[in-house]
């Protein structure tokens, strides 16, 4: 009897804590999507973090850079942005990549005879090398593009629509800078 007594002393705290743990299970979900830093596995995704580092790179380039107007086509294109956001962050962060790679396919750096194909890193670099974006673009699109992958690899990783809309102007100001740059 005492034998039976001592197990279940020692397998009641953890058989109530993984029944605590299940009753909040949506509270503990959404406490672990506020963190700054989320690990699965052997990744890292520090998203919030990123994105601030990535926001404090854009400012330094715009103010290094001249001072272009909107493009009204990159803005109708990040209200569109916007939208998919409300319904699906991830998707839309997905989508405004793909604005970025448009701006460099706009600036005339396509690989492939057959098949086209646009590299935004390659296109920026090159922009760099030639001095007709300031220096640290290449590492911003680097940034950019480590979220981009974070957002999209990682199966527990969730955005919040802040997060996706900061992203969203982020590749909006991007794209902008590699089209107002002069041919």
């Amino acid at each position: 009897m005492e034998l039976l007594v001592t197990l279940l002393t020692g397998i009641a705290w953890p058989v109530a804590v993984v029944w605590i743990a299940y009753l909040f299970k949506g509270e503990l979900r959404s406490l672990i999507h506020r963190m700054s830093q989320l690990k699965y596995k052997d990744v890292e995704a520090k998203f919030e973090i990123g994105l601030a580092e990535a926001e404090a790179k854009v400012s330094y380039i715009e103010q290094s850079s001249p001072s272009f107007p909107s493009r009204p086509e990159i803005t109708s294109k990040l209200e569109s942005l916007r939208r998919i956001a409300d319904v699906s962050p991830r998707a839309a962060i997905m989508e405004a990549w793909v604005l970025v790679e448009d701006a460099a396919g706009k600036s005339g750096f396509v690989q492939g005879a057959a098949i086209p194909r646009v590299n935004p890193h390659l296109c920026v670099e090159e922009l760099v090398r030639r001095e007709k974006l300031p220096k640290g673009s290449d590492s911003l699109l680097d940034q950019m593009r480590k979220l981009r992958n974070q957002a999209a690899h990682l199966p527990d990783f969730s955005l919040n629509q802040d997060e996706a809309d900061r992203y969203l102007q982020l590749a909006a100001r991007m794209s902008e800078l590699i089209l107002n740059v002069e041919g």
